[in-house]
């Protein structure tokens, strides 16, 4: 059987209701395939898991380490819950933990570099599994201490799951429906593109998708394919 790879920002998760569409996506896409799914923190500043809001939590007294743990917490709880919830619905669903993941990074705690792709687990529990959870944004370094990608870096890690498990192209889910050339709510007239190229999106410099996941997409040639979590529009595919 096949494998899709998909990732669902913090905004398409925030509750309840919203959570239930990409519940509904996850649920159709493991009808023909197996699924791994890469999750961001619940919601933005403010909602409890959210990441800005566990970092008011800390303080400048915590160590880099301590506050990396503190942050990656809103990636392990959305993971646990999205589970819980697939489960509910009948599906066999597993998240990693993540140590599970084999995502290795460098000793830098608050924006790591990747060494190594380990994906010896991710493997083994796919056979297992009809549906992986994935902790976007966390990685490991070579002691098992817990680091983080930077800000974005769910977007990131969805393709460095792609990578490794030498998939060609994965679906980012926002609350948005596409890529624009300009910001469609100040600008009625603003024209989603259907494609985009890794460079072209590179100089839009908008927020939509996180500069590193899209340079590292590039030079490993992986399709994002960026839809809208509410939205039934193609979205853009930046290849």
């Amino acid at each position: 059987m096949t494998c899709k790879i998909c990732k669902f920002g913090g905004t398409s998760i925030s509750n309840d209701e919203r959570c239930q569409y990409a519940l509904n996506i996850v649920k159709k896409m493991s009808h023909t395939s197996k699924v791994v799914v890469v999750i961001s923190a619940m919601g933005r500043k403010g909602d409890p898991y959210a990441t800005d809001t566990l970092s008011e939590l800390g303080n400048a007294y915590l160590s880099e380490q301590e506050k990396a743990r503190l942050l990656s917490m809103g990636e392990l709880v959305s993971s646990i819950s999205f589970c819980a919830k697939l489960r509910e619905m009948g599906l066999n669903a597993y998240a990693l933990s993540f140590r599970e993941s084999g995502i290795i990074s460098d000793d830098n705690y608050e924006c790591a570099n990747v060494i190594k792709l380990d994906n010896s687990e991710i493997s083994k529990l796919l056979e297992a599994y009809d549906i992986l959870i994935v902790c976007g944004f966390v990685a490991m370094n070579g002691l098992g201490e817990i680091t983080t990608l930077g800000r974005g870096g769910s977007d990131y890690t969805t393709v460095l799951v792609a990578k490794m498990l030498e998939i060609n192209e994965v679906e980012i889910y926002t609350d948005v429906d596409g890529i624009y050339d300009s910001d469609p709510k100040k600008n009625i007239h603003a024209k989603r593109y259907q494609e985009i190229t890794y460079h072209h999106m590179l100089s839009l410099r908008c927020r939509v998708l996180h500069d590193q996941c899209v340079e590292y997409a590039r030079k490993n040639k992986i399709r994002i394919h960026l839809k809208g979590t509410f939205s039934n529009e193609d979205g853009t595919i930046v290849s």
